[in-house]
């Protein structure tokens, strides 16, 4: 009995270490797989991880380049603003230089007749303080019509015909009309000076 004893316990004895062989087995089946899914997810983290980044700093990097161009903008729409403020200056200054002024005016008195014939001018007319010089200058072009004072006109003058033709020709009109077409050179011009230095 005691050998059937002794056999019964080397059975059950090999039977129970053949099931804790399979269950390490299982168990490290099971460690190796969800080792495995672990540097899956992590790997997969880490690139969405890498994307995101990548993403947030090309963002960065647009938002950071729209803001610089929006402040040279600002900087060239400044700077251009400047020039034209000085320019405003500048036919401010002219009107106080009589012999100059007096010239421009003749000169714009000049354009205006052209454009619509000196036989054809019926009317001019010219800002209250510069009558008298608006006056001298028709009369030295061969103008044979009134001069009279316009409270809506400044450093310019306005003929006027005997249909409903109206030429305006003034210093203010002429920078306003030029503006437009000159500020990109006069930014070009400025800004290339500033690349330069």
């Amino acid at each position: 009995m005691s050998d059937l004893s002794a056999l019964l316990d080397r059975e059950a004895s090999a039977e129970i270490e053949a099931l804790l062989s399979e269950a390490r087995q299982r168990a490290s089946e099971i460690v190796a797989e969800a080792t495995a899914e672990a540097e899956q997810e992590l790997g997969q983290r880490r690139r969405a991880v890498e994307v995101q980044r990548e993403a947030t700093l090309v963002r960065a990097q647009s938002a950071a380049r729209l803001e610089a161009s929006a402040l040279k903008l600002r900087a060239q729409h400044a700077a251009v603003e400047a020039v034209f403020a000085g320019a405003r200056d500048e036919l401010a200054a002219l009107a106080k230089d009589k012999p100059a002024y007096a010239k421009a005016l003749q000169a714009l008195l000049a354009e205006a007749v052209e454009a619509v014939g000196a036989s054809d001018v019926k009317a001019v007319h010219a800002a209250p303080a510069d009558v008298d010089v608006v006056a001298e200058a028709a009369k030295a072009l061969g103008v044979d019509a009134p001069v009279t004072a316009a409270d809506d006109l400044v450093a310019g003058i306005r003929v006027a015909t005997g249909g409903r033709a109206t030429v305006e020709n003034s210093l203010g009109q002429r920078l306003a009309a030029i503006e437009g077409e000159i500020a990109a050179e006069v930014s070009a011009t400025l800004f290339a000076q500033s690349a330069e230095a």
